[in-house]
């Protein structure tokens, strides 16, 4: 018979089965999709991750004697990276050209972006906020409409940021926010997925001069979900004075649900801002930007941190106390960085199998029953969430 060693005296086994890494989210990824006017190398339908200008330039441009030719979504792309705080990661989707329609007199018209064929190549790029680059046709849009509403039914949630035409035809009211609803109703979401954005730029050669919704999803995606939109700076963008809303038309337009880039006399300085927060929806229960990047964003957290449940966790008291922990330490680090205030678990199963098996009722039992034969556990959880102020009532009283 052998008799072990004592030497080295001290043996220590590493297991590293729970060292299982973390799935975090991206909040500040953005896609830009649109034409590249037939200029660089890019190859339509493919998507290319863009660091910074030089790389957008080298893509999507065609170097010229003193300059370079470029189309949209150059532009777009240059300026949603130009915005501070910047997007995380800009990806940029190339479109092929659609077969194009004649002309009401036979003659031959500009091909327009393949629209759908480069969302769908999109759908799988790890992003929350999704543009068309320099695009402001309603009916083309409901394609950035359909893209978001899918794309986040089917587990990956975004947002699509869309711009008004600034050459858009009044009505006999001349009322922009009146006419801005009607003719972009098509792309309004019932799930508060897009977010429509107005300002009145100049426009070259049948295009605006600056592209606001690429402007803004670059914005939006530099800050943080539980930060409202509201009042937050855009940049690389200009609007002529005789061009920017007037007080009534910037109400007009928020209870619209449609967001007037503004310059705001009480902000010290020239400089262009978001005037609303909210969604181009029907839904106002979720009517404001950063109360669906929030739900985002939570949902993501939970769906991540309790996959490792599934098939693990077993329908008994120490299983669902184990989830209900998963749970917890999950949600209680959104409410020490405050982007939620406070938050509720009710697991249904816990306080039957917490209680003595004789002490259940039939109806208890049956529950028990059914949730370990269909092998569902029902979690309720509610989240306390405190938007930002975006309205000030002071009443100023004067006495002599």
């Amino acid at each position: 018979m052998t008799v072990t060693a004592e030497f080295p005296f001290i043996k220590v086994t590493i297991d590293t089965r729970g060292l299982q890494p973390l799935a975090r989210r991206a909040v500040g990824n953005i896609a830009v999709v649109g034409s590249t006017g037939g200029f660089g190398d890019a190859q339509p339908d493919v998507p290319l991750q863009i660091g910074d200008e030089a790389d957008a330039r080298r893509h999507f441009t065609t170097p010229t004697q003193g300059g370079m030719n470029s189309g949209p979504l150059y532009h777009a792309v240059r300026t949603a990276l130009l915005q501070e705080p910047a997007p995380s990661r800009v990806y940029a989707v190339p479109t092929a050209a659609s077969d194009a329609t004649p002309g009401p007199g036979g003659e031959p018209a500009d091909p327009a972006p393949d629209y759908a064929a480069a969302l769908v190549a999109a759908a799988a790029l790890p992003v929350q906020l999704v543009c068309l680059a320099g695009e402001v046709d309603a009916t083309r849009l409901e394609e950035l409409r359909k893209h978001v509403d899918e794309v986040s039914k089917a587990g990956s949630a975004r947002m699509g940021v869309a711009m008004v035409d600034p050459q858009l035809a009044l009505g006999d009211d001349k009322n922009f926010a009146k006419a801005a609803d009607n003719a972009y109703t098509g792309i309004k979401s019932d799930s508060s997925r897009m977010i429509l954005v107005a300002a009145r730029v100049d426009v070259a050669n049948g295009r605006p001069a600056f592209d606001v919704a690429a402007a803004v999803t670059g914005a939006i995606a530099g800050l943080p979900p539980h930060a409202s939109v509201l009042m937050k700076p855009v940049r690389e963008v200009r609007i002529p004075l005789e061009k920017q809303f007037s007080g009534s038309e910037i109400k007009e337009l928020a209870e619209a649900f449609v967001i007037p880039v503004i310059d705001p006399e009480l902000v010290p300085g020239e400089g262009l801002y978001l005037g609303s927060g909210r969604c181009y929806t029907t839904d106002v229960q979720r009517l404001y930007v950063d109360v669906v990047r929030v739900l985002d964003h939570i949902e993501f957290l939970l769906k991540a941190g309790l996959i490792g449940a599934i098939g693990d966790t077993r329908i008994d008291r120490l299983g669902m106390q184990g989830l209900r922990s998963r749970i917890d330490g999950i949600l209680s680090p959104l409410v020490g960085s405050g982007i939620i205030t406070d938050y509720t678990i009710d697991i249904p199963l816990l306080p039957i199998l917490e209680a003595d098996e004789a002490n259940r009722s039939p109806g208890q039992a049956a529950t028990l029953t059914a949730a370990r034969t269909e092998r569902i556990v029902e979690v309720l959880l509610t989240v306390t969430y405190a938007g930002s102020v975006h309205f000030l009532d002071i009443n100023l009283a004067l006495k002599s």
